[in-house]
């Protein structure tokens, strides 16, 4: 019988590639948005998923043999998580959370998420990667700074970030949602294969693309300014770590579950030099 898989965030940096993953291994995929898309691909359900709205969940979540449950950016997460999985707690829950969230206190609210997850669902497999390679290439992050100002700007104090593809991470959680007798209880904290400060990321981008691309270590009140308190506190806190070597740490697990060796962001850099590249201005 075909496995059905919900997909939350399915037009998501992960949540795309998860998908498609699944679809391409003969699974069937509800991919869950609050504005799904129009003409699916086939093997594939769109459905409305809203973590606004709770009336979505349970079309969304019944009778899913398992959830790839990406994380919700908001500060009832850890009750909205708790709420999702009471709609269908007999399925595999893969947890997309943060390298490093071990560390962190019981009260904290990544760790709450995490436990809203482990504590209802009867099976469970937590992801911990390290930072996306694609915030980059993200216009909402460093592209459009990168592109435009040629700089490259993150409160890191110089300590070294394990950055990992999403492509990588999406070959994590389907081996988890696939099988998950063979994953269950397990935290996988995700890395690329090597640990490299903002500097050698804008030196790699700078030779890469013939111009110097600046890295900056700004104070993180300079980053945080003009936001909202909720999301103020999380990004400090989130830059502290990184100050302090929490997302520096090695892993293998890539190696270790797919067979091969993760992707290096210089690798990553060098196929989307595009996305950095100014356009030419038209001719008048």
């Amino acid at each position: 019988m075909t496995r059905t898989v919900l997909v939350t965030g399915a037009r998501g940096k992960t949540g795309r590639e998860v998908a498609a993953r699944l679809r391409r291994s003969g699974i069937l995929v509800r991919a869950g948005s609050s504005q799904p898309v129009g003409a699916p691909a086939t093997g594939t359900d769109g459905v409305r998923f809203d973590w606004h709205d709770r009336a979505t969940w349970r079309e969304a979540a019944a009778g899913a043999d398992a959830i790839y449950l990406m994380r919700p950016d908001l500060p009832a997460a850890p009750e909205l998580v708790a709420g999702l999985v009471e709609v269908n707690p007999d399925a595999h829950v893969v947890l997309l959370s943060e390298q490093g969230a071990e560390t962190l206190s019981p009260d904290h609210w990544t760790r709450r998420v995490e436990d809203a997850v482990v504590s209802r669902a009867a099976s469970w497999t937590l992801l911990r990667p390290s930072w996306f390679h694609q915030v980059l290439t993200d216009p909402r992050f460093y592209r459009d700074a990168i592109r435009d100002d040629h700089v490259l700007s993150l409160p890191s104090g110089g300590a070294p970030i394990a950055w990992v593809d999403v492509r990588d991470i999406a070959d994590v959680a389907v081996a988890a949602l696939d099988a998950p007798e063979d994953h269950h209880g397990r935290a996988y904290t995700i890395t690329g294969p090597e640990a490299v400060p903002v500097a050698s990321v804008a030196r790699e981008l700078s030779v890469r693309l013939g111009h110097p691309i600046r890295a900056e270590d700004p104070p993180p009140r300079e980053t945080l300014h003009g936001l909202d308190p909720w999301t103020a506190d999380i990004l400090d806190d989130l830059y502290r770590r990184v100050r302090h070597g929490g997302f520096g740490e090695l892993s293998a697990v890539v190696r270790q579950i797919t067979g091969r060796e993760p992707t290096p962001i210089r690798e990553f850099i060098e196929a989307h030099l595009d996305q950095w590249r100014t356009s030419p201005t038209p001719a008048p």
